[in-house]
């Protein structure tokens, strides 16, 4: 089966209908279109070059870096929109709401631990800011640039589209020597209501989230180059371990998801109806779950979720309603 997510579609069609709010923004500050509907599988497959990719000779490595959409369509992409901002820029303005991009320089230096050697990185970012009643309300990291400064190895970018339906959608991305890697897609939606910038989707990974309550974790294609069952077996006894929750824990997701599915599937049919029973017990789950992890950060270089809590908070929702199951299934 192919896992395919063209990520932006699943709310086009809502955002339509139930937003009659257009925020008729210069084209100079949209961004760019192509980040509202991406097939984010793909781009991480064209744009992680091949292991020989530094002995090919010039016009092979030109035909890899073609297959990247990413590596020759953007190279100005932050400039452009950067030079545009003095400061403070009201983009947007209606009543007694405004939005507006402010631009700042940054410094940043990671915690020594034992995934980070304390890296420090330097860069620029775009905030936007909603801000009502000259109060500002709620801001995003609109885009960003930054360079690695200890190791000179990478520089890492957040690319945006601002859509006329208040839908805002960005791509945050790695540079390296041998690839363009994107880290995380995030789809904001405006609610003047409120005056906050909601978050809708996001794709990180193989996590597809949709908010409030649909969450998707896709396999990994290359999953079984590790795989090893005597692992897998260990940690399905106990997933909370270190080792376990980094390496085995959508594993141990996935046999307990198909577990559910096989079960509500027998009580469906033991009481002789077609309604679906699994469907409304992962809703119930995932929202669960996803209120619990909210997204982390908004800083200098990317958000992210605690991946590892996320699955976990699941696999142990997965298993209470599996054991309910049960009991239906044996009166």
């Amino acid at each position: 089966m192919k896992y395919s997510f063209y990520i932006g579609i699943i709310f086009s069609l809502f955002s339509a209908c139930c937003y009659s709010q257009s925020f008729d923004i210069d084209e100079k500050y949209r961004g760019d279109p192509f980040f509202s509907k991406l097939d984010m599988q793909k781009l991480e497959q064209d744009c992680t070059f091949p292991l020989n990719y530094p002995e090919l000779d010039y016009s092979k490595q030109v035909e890899v870096n073609k297959r990247c959409p990413l590596y020759y369509n953007f190279s100005s992409y932050f400039s452009n929109v950067n030079h545009l901002i003095d400061k403070k820029t009201v983009i947007y303005q209606k009543d007694d709401l405004k939005l507006e991009l402010n631009k700042e320089s940054y410094r940043y230096k990671e915690d020594v631990n034992e995934y980070s050697n304390g890296d420090e990185y330097t860069g620029e970012k775009l905030i936007l800011s909603l801000i009502k009643n000259n109060e500002v309300k709620d801001k995003i990291t609109l885009a960003n640039k930054f360079t690695n400064e200890t190791t000179l190895l990478s520089v890492g970018y957040r690319y945006y589209y601002f859509a006329p339906s208040g839908d805002i959608y960005t791509l945050s991305l790695i540079e390296m020597d041998d690839g363009i890697f994107p880290q995380i897609w995030m789809h904001y939606k405006i609610d003047e209501k409120n005056s906050k910038f909601n978050l809708v989707q996001i794709y990180h990974r193989g996590y597809q989230i949709t908010y409030p309550d649909n969450l998707t974790i896709l396999p990994n294609p290359y999953r079984d180059e590790h795989y090893k069952k005597s692992e897998f077996d260990r940690c399905l006894k106990d997933p909370y371990k270190e080792d376990c929750s980094l390496k085995y824990v959508e594993d141990v997701y996935r046999y307990y998801l198909q577990q559910l599915k096989q079960k509500t599937g027998q009580l469906a049919q033991k009481a002789n109806t077609t309604k679906n029973l699994f469907t409304p017990l992962k809703k119930k789950r995932d929202k669960l779950c996803l209120d619990k992890n909210t997204l982390i950060g908004n800083g200098y270089l990317f958000p992210y979720l605690d991946y590892s809590e996320l699955t976990l908070c699941e696999i142990k929702q997965l298993k209470q309603d599996i054991n309910s199951v049960k009991k239906e299934l044996a009166k």
